[in-house]
């Protein structure tokens, strides 16, 4: 299947549209491993990250759930996890919070770089 040229949407999202109804309708049962990425880029004529962008977006809706060994309709069993519900490692939650440091110290970076373009500009103006 290619994509419609004259639909406005942009091409992930005609691809995702086109999974998600295939999920909905019950052609792709829960818990069923979906293509490779390759296999759905050659399918729909588009580019992995194309497809990639597809599969983040059924990600968001919950549809799909990704695994290292691919992407699976939600509702069926997980094969990556145990029947407990997983919860996150101490280790991961450390790494979680580190990461939440840079990214506040990179966000407060930005912003004073931006501070400093906006000095910078209105000092050339006024030389």
């Amino acid at each position: 299947m290619s994509l419609k040229a004259n639909d406005p949407r942009p091409p992930y999202l005609q691809v995702a549209a086109d999974l998600r109804e295939a999920i909905t309708s019950g052609q792709l049962a829960p818990g069923e491993r979906l293509p490779s990425g390759r296999t759905l880029a050659a399918k729909y004529g588009v580019a992995l990250m194309t497809v990639q962008n597809a599969l983040r977006a059924l990600r968001e809706e919950d549809l799909v759930f990704a695994t290292p060994r691919g992407h699976f309709v939600h509702g069926g069993p997980d094969p990556e996890k145990p029947e407990a519900e997983d919860t996150h490692t101490p280790e991961y939650e450390a790494i979680m919070q580190q990461l939440d440091v840079v990214t506040d110290v990179v966000n407060r970076l930005a912003d004073r770089v931006a501070e400093l373009e906006t000095l910078v500009r209105q000092e050339n103006r006024s030389s």
